[in-house]
């Protein structure tokens, strides 16, 4: 402006960077109420303009005689400050609503019956798969008996040997097929039944994140600038993208694994029950001992026991320095911080999983845990369907006892692939906290708010 060799219009927040201007315009109501040089407004007794730079000199003398009596009290309350985390994760808690939570699937209800179904069928896939192991085994284990016996006699009547031994392969032939065929059929359900289940729960879960993800954008493009002083937008950005994916947690998730895992249990005990139910009883006191052994398992075969790693440690997070990056990405290259940021990435990446080897032996110690269980067990129900056998040889065959045990035991792998999805409670209450607070905080300045004064 000192150039004066072109024209500036200047909207000032700080009345000592226009004092010098050629014209000075006072706006109010959308109408230009006064204009003028600086001295001319200031002579003015009664001027808008006049009471504005009296105030702004009183202001600035209060901030000093304020910043005075501050020094002179000591450093113990300069180091008074609000600590706006807290309060924000205070009241991120107190946001949190369960039953708000299961209501927001409310819409696909239709979508969540169809993975209902599904999710029997899923689960009725593994008994099923026990009936037909044993109907395998039962197949292979076929004793062909020696021909002629001992005192020279055709088995069973047969006029030869060659015909005895025809008629056994032909039985061993038939099986074949007919096991074969059970295997297509379960093969098909198994399928349909897994179709079902992730295009029902698939839907219903894609449909609540985006309505979640639509809702927490726009309640944060409503925001006022001062939200994001307390709270940095990698870090908003980088925690509801977690957030939105984790709320299904208490939506459409929680009945996908209780059906599978009531289908697949209830479906084995009750087939065991109906072969042989002795061995039933035994089975159903080392279902929670199994249960807990083969959740392991199945945890460890699909790398989900070395944890969750904490993603929204501020900025630090290897996916907010990324999101804070690309946001300042021309800050970034002005500054030419390139290197720098990416020294922070790699220390965070190295910072995601300090214990690593650590993690490494406890995933193994597990996986041997549970390997340690599951055969301990499955001795002690193979030595008394043994016993069982040869008490109740009248009562009970092999094939009774092979149907009573798979059926159990392959009822537990659909236990443990019901809930190896499980999440974190505990972190799915902070993230629904964190969209029900986003969603529901009122901003002091709404810029897409309808409401108000209108200029003509």
């Amino acid at each position: 402006m000192e150039s004066r060799s072109q024209t500036v219009i200047v909207i000032a927040h700080r009345l000592s960077t226009i004092r010098n201007a050629d014209t000075i315009a006072y706006i109010g109501n959308g109408k230009v109420l006064e204009h003028g040089t600086h001295d001319e407004l200031i002579s003015k007794p009664h001027g808008l303009y006049k009471r504005l730079f009296d105030s702004s000199k009183m202001k600035s003398t209060l901030t000093t005689l304020n910043a005075s009596k501050t020094d002179s009290k000591g450093s113990a309350e300069e180091e008074e400050e609000v600590n706006w985390e807290s309060e924000i994760e205070k009241e991120q808690a107190e946001a949190f609503d369960a039953a708000r939570a299961r209501g927001l699937a409310s819409p696909d209800a239709f979508f969540i019956m169809i993975g209902s179904i599904g999710a029997v069928l899923a689960g009725g896939v593994f008994p099923s798969w026990g009936i037909l192991f044993s109907e395998t085994i039962d197949l292979l284990f076929r004793r062909v008996e020696v021909c002629p016996d001992a005192d020279g006699n055709i088995i069973d009547g047969f006029d030869s040997c060659q015909e005895y031994w025809t008629s056994v392969a032909d039985e061993i032939q038939d099986g074949s097929f007919r096991v074969a065929i059970y295997w297509l059929c379960l093969v098909i359900g198994c399928v349909i039944g897994n179709v079902l289940v992730f295009w029902g729960f698939g839907h219903a879960s894609e449909r609540l994140s985006k309505r979640v993800r639509d809702s927490a954008f726009n309640a944060i493009v409503r925001q006022e600038v001062a939200f994001f002083d307390k709270r940095s937008i990698g870090r908003i950005t980088s925690e509801l993208q977690d957030d939105a994916a984790r709320i299904q947690a208490f939506s459409g998730e929680p009945i996908r694994q209780l059906i599978v895992a009531l289908s697949s249990i209830i479906t084995g005990v009750t087939i065991s029950f109906i072969f042989m139910w002795q061995f039933a009883l035994l089975a159903i006191g080392c279902v929670p001992v199994m249960g807990f052994a083969t959740s392991i398992q199945m945890k460890t075969m699909l790398g989900e026991d070395i944890g969750n790693v904490n993603a929204a440690d501020e900025l630090n997070s290897p996916g907010g320095i990324v999101v804070e990056t690309l946001l300042n990405i021309r800050t970034v290259s002005a500054l030419c911080l390139e290197n720098a940021r990416y020294e922070n990435y790699k220390r965070a990446l190295l910072n995601a999983e300090p214990n690593h080897n650590f993690d490494a032996f406890m995933g193994g110690v597990t996986a041997g845990l549970s390997m340690f269980i599951q055969q301990w067990v499955n001795a002690l129900q193979l030595w008394f369907g043994g016993y069982l056998l040869f008490t109740f040889p009248e009562t009970y065959g092999f094939k009774d006892f092979l149907i009573a045990n798979f059926a159990i035991l392959f009822s537990l792998f659909g236990l443990g692939a019901a809930f190896q999805d499980a999440a974190d409670t505990a972190e799915v209450k902070k993230s629904i906290g964190r969209i029900f607070y986003l969603l529901d905080r009122e901003s002091k300045i709404d810029p897409l708010s309808t409401t108000g004064k209108k200029l003509d």
